[in-house]
């Protein structure tokens, strides 16, 4: 097609682009046209500009975005080039000077509309090359192409070369050292052969080096070349693979998988492809594999190119960000449904309890009791769900082991599911260690479902706890291991097992054996690193069919009297007063119950149902001794924020927070002020409000 027949092509096309598409157009004529033109231009490798003789912006494709970085936003009809060249000098892409100066220079430089061509290194190094040619009558069209895998690859050329060249030149010195009684032809002949011969050995050291599978197949299907790699994916070193077929070299199956791509290859088309393959060790890895023509200067087919990548880690680790995106959406949500659930028990045991206490002994005692230890366990279950769903600073105390995994044992078997057979083998007296107990509960569960997960079709797992005592010769083998007495938790299974060079990573970060997408790698490092800070050690034993066993020892712990005391329960008595308080909450069944309970142990109550009620009460109500508060509330003043304010006007105030999810509350507090975790009974809201009233302001 002629440029004359090109020119009211992009005439219509720049008239198009700069009129907006109707929102209904009849038939769908020139919006479908320029959606059509649109996503061709989106499937470019290169990026694409279309300016008009205004050095306005007629077109462009996502490319162009991506390699310029350039927000999306910036992207619009009618845009001027100026603006492009703004946003590139603010972030530095031309160096230092004037930046007024730098817009000019190259705003009227891009008027003269000259067709050009240059390379650019962009400051996140990526290079791309940028050809620009003007279009008469329409504007000015530039084709922005990333060569930067390219200039790294003529840069790692032209070393060899240079190399090459620095040994030829050291061998022809010795050559000619040594023959010369030799006639001047044999020696160019000797020297010829030599350089040719290092040659071929200096591309075989390059294509041996590189970290991919490289080879060259003819157009009758033999292999003509290939590296070392070969040898890790098929199981043949390159002397063995040159000359055979592709049918030889693949293996039947593979062959038949692939043969379209080769017959497409051989037809001048280069061709990409991601599958499994399972190499020589066994392995199963993520094959990546670009096959490119060799075409000569008539179009004539010879053969084509292999560059074959394991992109495994690479997989691995995107469903790796995956997971960890998803477990941090499953914290916040666990945290709101905690935040409500723990509004509902609050109101559920706080009036349960006011209820027990005012009727007295009797037969409804037989209902409340089990009510009120339901409602507990409640709780206690809602704990547990943020422990295993968020990661907290260890948080150590003087525990006792063998309760803490009898207390898991229902979680456990819900969990693993009923084709687990789950035993526990747990000795009565055991020595208390010092450890965060919600961590090690989730360490216990990694395990075992680990354990169920090398089990598909069922099986056995054993959880026991027992004494050890580590000697000077054990620790001697083993570094991380100190001599000492320990608590061993140790998790088995009777699965599939693990090989040996597995069992050696499988505490590494990232590092699975599962497939894709079925697990992170993080699970045994995360129980690692538990142990770790809790001044132990973990081992593993394995055997492939004979099932895993995972130890966790934890050092004997001997200030178990200093912890009793901390962890004493309060005394009996219930602590009253006569003080004015203002209890905040948004839902009104728990304001109820801590408003009664705090009139009935003597204090003089005012309620507000949210912040901004609250701050009105402070302006007309003196005598306001504490603020007892709800982190979380609706209306866009939470209770830090509240507290915030109130403690602006009246300094002496003293503030309580109550929160179903206290995490979430101390850091939004910002400060060390006093939280009530819900729920909470009249006891404990008696005392906390006791303690923060008699604290120093």
């Amino acid at each position: 097609m002629g440029k004359r027949a090109i020119r009211p092509r992009f005439d219509a096309m720049a008239e198009e682009a700069a009129t907006p598409p109707p929102s209904d157009p009849p038939g769908g004529d020139a919006s479908q046209r320029w959606a059509s033109v649109q996503a061709a231009l989106d499937r470019l490798d290169d990026g694409f500009s279309l300016y008009d003789s205004d050095l306005r912006l007629i077109a462009w494709n996502a490319r162009f975005l991506a390699l310029m970085e350039f927000p999306e936003d910036y992207a619009r009809i009618g845009e001027p080039f100026e603006a492009f060249v703004r946003y590139n000098v603010l972030r530095g892409e031309y160096g230092p000077g004037d930046p007024e100066a730098l817009v000019r220079e190259r705003v009227e430089l891009a008027r003269r509309f000259l067709p050009h061509s240059f390379e650019r290194v962009r400051p996140n190094g990526t290079v791309l090359e940028i050809r620009g040619n003007p279009i008469p009558g329409v504007g000015f069209v530039t084709i922005y192409k990333d060569i930067t895998e390219r200039k790294r690859a003529e840069h790692a050329l032209q070393e060899a070369k240079n190399e090459l060249e620095r040994r030829v030149a050291e061998r022809t010195a010795t050559l000619e050292s040594l023959n010369e009684r030799l006639t001047r032809e044999v020696a160019e002949r000797r020297r010829a052969l030599e350089a040719l011969r290092e040659s071929e050995e200096w591309v075989r050291l390059v294509a041996d080096t590189v970290p991919a599978l490289i080879g060259y197949v003819d157009a009758g299907e033999t292999y003509r070349f290939a590296n070392r790699r070969f040898q890790e994916w098929f199981g043949r070193p390159p002397a063995e693979i040159v000359g055979r077929s592709s049918r030889e070299v693949l293996g039947p199956e593979h062959y038949r998988a692939h043969e379209p791509r080769m017959k497409m290859v051989l037809s001048g088309r280069t061709v990409t492809a991601e599958f499994p393959l399972v190499v020589a060790d066994g392995r199963e890895i993520r094959a990546a594999t670009t096959l490119i023509p060799h075409v000569d200067e008539g179009g004539a087919v010879h053969g084509y190119f292999i560059l074959g990548q394991d992109i495994t880690e690479r997989r691995q680790s995107e469903a790796a960000l995956r997971q960890a995106q998803k477990m941090k959406a499953v914290g916040q949500l666990t945290g709101g449904l905690a935040h409500d659930f723990n509004n509902l028990l609050t109101i559920i045991i706080g009036n349960l309890a006011v209820l027990h206490e005012e009727i007295g002994d009797g037969s409804a005692h037989d209902l409340l009791d089990p009510a009120l230890d339901a409602a507990r366990r409640g709780a206690q279950l809602v704990k547990r769900l943020l422990s295993f769903a968020r990661q907290h600073p260890l948080q150590q105390k003087v525990i006792d082991v063998g309760g803490l995994v009898a207390g898991m044992a229902q979680l456990l078997r819900q969990s693993l599911g009923a084709a687990i057979e789950v035993s526990f083998d747990l000795p009565g007296a055991l020595w208390p260690v010092r450890a965060d107990p919600h961590q090690l509960e989730n360490a216990i569960l990694n395990l075992a479902i680990n354990g169920r997960d090398a089990m598909p079709g069922g099986g056995r797992l054993e959880i026991a706890v027992r004494h050890a005592r580590i000697d000077d010769a054990y620790a001697l083998r083993r570094p991380d291991a100190a001599p000492g007495d320990y608590v061993v938790i140790s998790v088995a299974d009777n699965g599939h097992g693990m090989r040996p060079e597995v069992v050696e990573r499988a505490f590494e970060p990232f590092f699975t054996t599962k497939d894709i997408g079925q697990g992170s790698g993080m699970g045994l490092s995360m129980v690692y690193g538990l142990v770790r800070q809790s001044g132990g050690h973990a081992e593993i034993d394995s055997r492939v069919g004979g099932g895993t066993t995972v130890r966790l020892f934890l050092p004997r712990s001997t200030d178990i009297d200093a912890e009793a005391a901390r962890e004493a329960p309060a005394r009996a008595d219930v602590p009253t007063g006569t003080e004015r308080i203002l209890v905040v909450e948004d839902d009104s069944e728990v304001r109820r119950f801590a408003a009664n309970a705090l009139r009935n142990l003597g204090y003089d109550v005012v309620e507000a149902a949210g912040g901004r009620a609250a701050l009105s009460v402070l302006k007309h109500e003196d005598g306001v001794a504490l603020l007892l508060t709800d982190v979380m509330m609706p209306g866009g003043l939470s209770g830090p924020d509240l507290a915030h304010r109130a403690r602006r006007r009246r300094p002496e105030l003293r503030v309580l927070f109550m929160s179903g999810y206290p995490d979430e509350a101390v850091s939004s507090a910002g400060e060390p002020t006093p939280l009530l975790a819900k729920p909470f009974q009249k006891e404990e809201l008696a005392r906390a409000v006791r303690r923060a009233l008699d604290a120093p302001v």
